[in-house]
């Protein structure tokens, strides 16, 4: 979902529901929106999740990542985030205005990039970063 064509920004009232019964889905990307509010539900087949500004503040509490290997939230409202499983390769948050700390990643032995640029309010990332063999790529700019 792309919503560039339009030259106002308007909020996208929608049914938090929306992918319950899209348990197919493997790729969710949507840019340049704004939406009320998040949803409720993501499919557990889900391998890349990309939302730009997305509208809360942690992923639905029932869902389970297993499959996502790349995950990127710029701009969100992201206030932390917890991922577990070998498969994650690639996580962004950046300009997460409200993300305050990168947890334990010690889960996510595949990690390749981690990115939260211009996280102005993080103010604690777990020493595990350090111990992540296959981290090619980590980003901090404009982090206090």
């Amino acid at each position: 979902l792309d919503f560039s064509i339009s030259d106002k920004e308007e909020t996208v009232e929608w049914n938090e529901n929306a992918f319950m019964k899209m348990e197919n889905l493997k790729i969710l990307i949507i840019r340049n929106d704004k939406f009320s509010k998040g949803p409720n539900y993501f499919p557990e087949g889900l391998r890349v999740l990309e939302w730009h500004r997305y509208p809360s503040n942690c992923l639905p509490s029932n869902f389970h990542p297993n499959n996502l290997v790349i995950c990127k939230l710029p701009d969100s409202c992201m206030t932390s985030f917890e991922f577990h499983g070998p498969s994650k390769a690639i996580l962004k948050f950046d300009n997460c205005k409200f993300l305050t700390q990168i947890p334990d990643v010690s889960d996510l032995p595949n990690l390749r990039e981690l990115s939260f640029n211009w996280c102005e309010s993080l103010v604690a990332v777990d020493d595990s970063i350090g111990f992540l063999n296959k981290l090619k790529k980590l980003s901090a700019y404009g982090c206090r």
